[in-house]
């Protein structure tokens, strides 16, 4: 292979390995966004905080940003909480109100 033959090779090599690098760092940015858009939210959340499931009552409300975080906040509110309180929020896809305990588990109420 002569001299011309091989620099066209290696600039087509340098072409796709920079293609390549800059498809990674895209899809990387594109990730991490993802990823990070439901921590950031830009409007709070009323959540009701209730000490037990099974009550109709709640002991107050707080906000928050992020509806993984009801159940702490509920509990880091009321002192009547415990630790054992849950945050409950009105999600529109459902007709009951959705709850989130401590461990980050959710449920319908």
């Amino acid at each position: 292979m002569n001299e011309e033959g091989t620099m066209e090779r290696n600039s087509l090599q340098k072409r796709i390995t920079t293609l390549i690098k800059a498809g990674i760092l895209s899809g990387s940015v594109l990730l991490v966004t993802g990823l990070m858009a439901p921590a950031l939210a830009d409007e709070s959340i009323s959540v009701s905080c209730y000490k037990d499931p099974k009550s109709e009552w709640p002991v107050g409300s707080a906000r928050v940003y992020d509806v993984a975080e009801a159940a702490q906040a509920c509990n880091s509110m009321y002192y009547d909480c415990k630790g054992r309180c849950i945050g409950c929020y009105h999600d529109f896809d459902y007709i009951d109100s959705v709850c989130v305990d401590m461990w980050g588990n959710t449920f319908l109420k």
